[in-house]
């Protein structure tokens, strides 16, 4: 029986149905052979070394925070861990440990490209939350409905779950280590983290403590996040908050909460200036005067960003006064040939006359001479804000969460913001792939700094007005304690 036969009754099957099959094929085939591949230990040195370098020579944020000196030991440090040869995971992991020390989230590193499938990756279908060192269960997405929400789970496959959250954290840097956004994103992004330190899998063995105090062990299968994303909602009503989404939360005291879930907000591919969020931040201001809103509530939390032009189109509606965005732009020299490739003709040559000015073989660009943005005319708000944020709060909105500050033109309510306050490493990135393990490194190639008029803010962070989190209690009840306290703060005010 040939090929054709196995697969078609009829022993007719079209070319293109064979060569989707064969793609689908291959592609399984890559995925088995990069989970199967090991690289000989000098192949991994040789590619911890090319990381090195590129960082070195693109990256300004490289001996920011931490000096060589430790970046040099944590590199001998990983080399003598490695045996005669290791996994595509395990490179993976050495390098994210190493790169992860330069404190910086904007600095990030990746499995191959074909690690996983494009479509169709599993990951383990619960969403938890963290109190403390121990993990409930927030959301259960599985097939196993009996799971309830609120209990705590204990061990995957036979490891506590602490120890796996604990690795979780190394994988990643947060601005200047920041402890808060190191704890958010372990926690919020524990699904895809376990896929990249344990690889792909079907199931996994769960143990868990019910809320009587019950222990059991379950068998958990892997779900998309397309079979998760239909469930979520049908299973937990209010689960998901939508970016833009303006809501009346208190008609007596005329309170409205806007959330703004990203500040990347597009109508189609085609739409890169963002015209969808310009548009849509507009009609939301033209409603919050229209309800005649006398405290309005912006949520930000788990906001990580996005275009840096939406902070000029949302802070426009809100600042008393005509304000900067950024300082100034540094860039490596070298870095000038990735951020305005030859081949685009034009943006080079502009990029000459911007970036004009050297300091140390670094280019800088400053704002003297340009125009500050001018708050809107129409539909302006300049009654009571309050900003709702947490560890998720970064990039754009860490940026805006300081600028506003600075204007002193909010009460700011939550946990510490993700990102530094007096600005990043960001703007535009290089992406590198190692020769070897094929790991990639990401790399911001810029420093923005913050324009702060005012230089209201001290500290290294803009830390909150009234620091507020979410406790066990209000978790089992599904209450928003931030939120709520907000109100109050307003009704008591």
């Amino acid at each position: 029986m040939n090929f054709i036969n196995i697969f078609c009754k009829n022993e007719t099957l079209s070319f293109v149905k064979i060569s989707f099959f064969a793609l689908f094929l291959f592609s399984i085939q890559i995925q088995t052979v990069f989970s199967q591949k090991k690289i000989a230990k000098s192949e991994f040195i040789e590619d911890l070394n090319f990381a090195k370098n590129k960082l070195e020579k693109y990256h300004l944020g490289m001996y920011h925070y931490e000096t060589k000196e430790e970046f040099e030991q944590r590199l001998k440090d990983i080399e003598d861990s490695v045996g005669d040869s290791l996994s595509i995971l395990a490179a993976y992991e050495k390098t994210a440990n190493l790169v992860s020390g330069l404190k910086d989230l904007h600095t990030g590193v990746y499995l191959p490209k074909n690690y996983f499938p494009k479509k169709g990756n599993k990951y383990l279908p619960i969403i938890i939350r963290r109190f403390d060192d121990q993990f409930y269960i927030h959301y259960n997405l599985s097939s196993d409905t009996t799971i309830l929400r609120g209990s705590e789970i204990l061990k995957i496959n036979n490891e506590p779950i602490l120890e796996s959250f604990k690795k979780f954290k190394n994988l990643y840097g947060a601005d200047n280590g920041n402890p808060i956004s190191k704890n958010y994103y372990a926690e919020r992004a524990f699904q895809r983290y376990y896929n990249n330190l344990y690889g792909k899998k079907d199931s996994v063995n769960v143990e868990i403590k019910d809320l009587n105090g019950v222990v059991y062990n379950r068998k958990i299968v892997f779900e998309t996040s397309k079979t998760t994303n239909k469930i979520l909602p049908k299973r937990y009503k209010n689960s998901t908050r939508k970016n833009m989404n303006l809501a009346v939360v208190d008609s007596v005291n005329h309170i409205s909460k806007l959330d703004i879930t990203s500040f990347s907000l597009k109508k189609n591919m085609f739409d890169v200036s963002q015209q969808k969020f310009k548009k849509d931040i507009k009609r939301a201001f033209k409603k919050i005067e229209a309800n005649k809103t006398e405290h309005l509530i912006i949520d930000f939390r788990g906001n990580g960003g996005g275009l840096i032009n939406n902070i000029n189109r949302i802070t426009k509606y809100v600042s008393p006064t005509p304000f900067y965005l950024s300082d100034s732009i540094y860039f490596k020299k070298a870095s000038f040939s990735k951020m305005f490739p030859a081949w685009s003709i034009i943006p080079p040559i502009i990029g000459k006359v911007i970036f004009n000015k050297k300091i140390e073989g670094n280019y800088l660009k400053l704002n003297t001479g340009r125009k500050k943005t001018k708050p809107s005319k129409k539909y302006h708000y300049d009654k009571k804000i309050y900003v709702l944020m947490d560890g998720g709060s970064y990039s754009a909105t860490t940026f805006t969460i300081g600028l506003w500050k600075d204007m002193q033109r909010a009460t700011f309510i939550g946990s510490r913001p993700g990102g530094a306050n007096w600005g990043s490493f960001a703007g535009q990135w290089y992406s590198t792939k190692l020769p070897n393990s094929k790991v990639k490194v990401r790399i911001p190639l810029m420093k923005i700094v913050h324009a702060h008029e005012n230089h209201v803010t001290k500290s290294f962070f803009v830390e909150p007005d009234f620091y507020v989190e979410q406790d066990f209690e209000d978790f089992i009840k599904r209450k928003d304690t931030p939120l709520d306290f907000t109100l109050n703060l307003i009704k008591n005010k």
